[in-house]
């Protein structure tokens, strides 16, 4: 039998554990009237997003489209069948992102002033994480995170775990492959003192070597370009975070 990985068990607990957490808030009127606020403020901040019908129980459901930078679910219901209340729910891949949500839909729809500690976040630039990214995707994310509110410590984290093994396994891996494929010298060889095969980067398998350090810097191109433009968007606005 073969035995998990405790760093895998990790990682799958990690990512387990945030399916079905997110954020909630209380906001008076009905689902109509906070529907048009947020439905306002969508569009301000970007405008491909679309109306999902499974609603999963609440009046209404919001997500982005793949050409929006977010990544959002957004809920719309009431708090109870009695209240004539509302409820917001956010939903997203990362605990950061939803965070970041409830304290833009906390200052816009609440009104509510930020948290002491929160701070305005400054722009990032897309030619700085795409360059790190050809260096390491793990020094991009660690661009792309510092002092941005979406991500928390812990997107941080699986963030650059996830690119980590994705090199050690794709790289380690044909890097290995192509070192055991090198010509081996026979005894004839070694009798006639003849040079061996060289090291593992004048193997004719080396550009697979390559091949995989392209494949997580290709996913991560796109993940900075995401995060670098939702960053910004964001940025524009007068809204303060604390991270």
């Amino acid at each position: 039998m073969k035995v998990v990985p405790s760093y895998l068990i990790l990682l799958l607990f990690l990512f387990h554990s945030n399916l079905f957490a997110g954020e909630t808030i209380e906001v008076l009127g009905s689902p109509e009237d906070l529907n048009l606020k947020l439905t306002a403020l969508l569009n301000k901040l970007d405008p491909d997003y679309y109306s999902d019908d499974k609603t999963r129980g609440f009046v209404y459901r919001y997500r982005n489209q793949w050409t929006n930078p977010y990544d959002f679910n957004i809920y719309i219901g009431k708090v109870s069948k009695t209240s004539p209340d509302s409820i917001l729910r956010i939903e997203s891949p990362r605990i950061g992102q939803e965070k970041m949500w409830k304290q833009i839909f906390e200052q816009e729809i609440l009104r509510k002033a930020p948290h002491v500690a929160a701070v305005p976040i400054t722009e990032k630039y897309h030619f700085v994480t795409q360059g790190l990214n050809l260096i390491s995707p793990i020094a991009s994310v660690g661009y792309n995170s510092w002092n941005s509110p979406l991500y928390s410590g812990r997107d941080t984290i699986l963030s650059m775990a996830i690119y980590f093994l994705t090199d050690l396994i794709l790289v380690g891996g044909t890097y290995y492959y192509a070192e055991q494929n090198l010509p081996k010298k026979n005894i004839w060889d070694n009798l006639a003192n003849v040079k061996g095969a060289g090291n593992v980067w004048e193997s004719p398998n080396a550009v697979g070597i390559f091949a995989a350090l392209a494949v997580s810097r290709g996913i991560r191109a796109f993940d900075a370009w995401e995060d670098t433009a939702a960053h910004n968007k964001t940025a524009q606005f007068s809204w303060s975070f604390r991270f």
